[in-house]
């Protein structure tokens, strides 16, 4: 299944970046975390967002992000059938397509700008690990069914 991101950018041909549109699509801070609490702590109410998020994300801000993630065609949400005015947010297929690519962000902050100076063993984080091909497995049962 191949869908397309919605994006207000300019994708003309000549001018085609596929790193641009990428840093377009992923553009701020927020965006990722967003997309990590939802992907790998299963933080999938605004109300929990806001609540375990360690970096202190405002409202305001969180509520942006969650429309703009919706909007690009990463993130989709149904009503809560305990609460009528909750959202649960699902990850589309795009998001878990990008779930390699935040591992690897990880793996690549863990092996350079990490505050710890003990060094971490890559091969219980590569991207290509098992952790990650079952964590793809689990969200795709678990956002797109």
């Amino acid at each position: 299944m191949n869908q397309a991101i919605r994006l207000n950018i300019n994708t003309n041909e000549q001018s085609y970046c596929p790193i641009a549109t990428c840093a377009e699509v992923l553009a701020d801070r927020w965006s990722v975390i967003i997309l990590r609490d939802i992907a790998i702590f299963d933080q999938r109410t605004f109300r929990s967002i806001l609540a375990n998020n360690d970096e202190n994300i405002s409202s305001s801000v969180l509520a942006g992000r969650l429309q703009r993630l919706c909007d690009i065609g990463l993130l989709h949400h149904k009503g809560d059938p305990a609460h009528s005015q909750r959202k649960i947010y699902f990850l589309t297929p795009p998001a878990i397509d990008l779930l390699p690519l935040l591992i690897d962000m990880a793996v690549w902050a863990l092996t350079y700008a990490s505050p710890s100076e003990e060094p971490i063993p890559l091969e219980k984080i590569h991207p290509q690990s098992q952790y990650s091909e079952k964590l793809i497995d689990h969200l795709r049962s678990l956002h797109l069914s």
